[in-house]
């Protein structure tokens, strides 16, 4: 199990980390997917499930570090909806300690879903429009 009181234990967070982070959370998904669909078995299925489960866990922690930085007027929609997910993804990692191969299929479209949310919708949310300048990214790192 993912030892969470250490993930709080981060320093600040910056724009730059968190689109690293979406970087990993897409190929941990990625993996996932791949141990799914070419049928790896089980075991291989769960561990991959259980590699996407931490990078979402500590992305939740430092998005929300990094929104307590920051103000916009969707950022209390945008916190709820982190919470949501966080909490469904903590009830996947409980069945999942269990070896529960449904709780990786669960994972799989619980991770899709929030990829197409979040990801797609994050550069309007922050007012992002084309790509992310030196400009920009210092507005939301200062």
């Amino acid at each position: 199990m993912t030892n969470h009181l250490q993930l709080f234990k981060k320093p600040a967070v910056k724009l730059d980390s968190l689109a690293s982070e979406h970087t990993q959370i897409h190929r941990r998904y990625s993996e996932l997917d791949d141990a799914i669909l070419q049928g790896f078995g089980s075991p291989r299925i769960i561990e991959s499930a259980r590699e996407l489960v931490r990078a979402m866990l500590l992305h939740f922690i430092h998005e929300e570090q990094f929104l307590g930085t920051i103000t916009f007027s969707a950022i209390d929609a945008q916190r709820n909806a982190g919470k949501k997910t966080m909490a469904e993804v903590l009830k996947i990692e409980a069945a999942l300690i269990k070896d529960d191969v449904h709780a990786a299929l669960r994972m799989r479209v619980l991770c899709k879903r929030w990829m197409y949310e979040h990801m797609n919708a994050e550069g309007v949310e922050f007012k992002i429009t084309g790509p992310v300048t030196k400009a920009s990214r210092a507005e939301f790192q200062a």
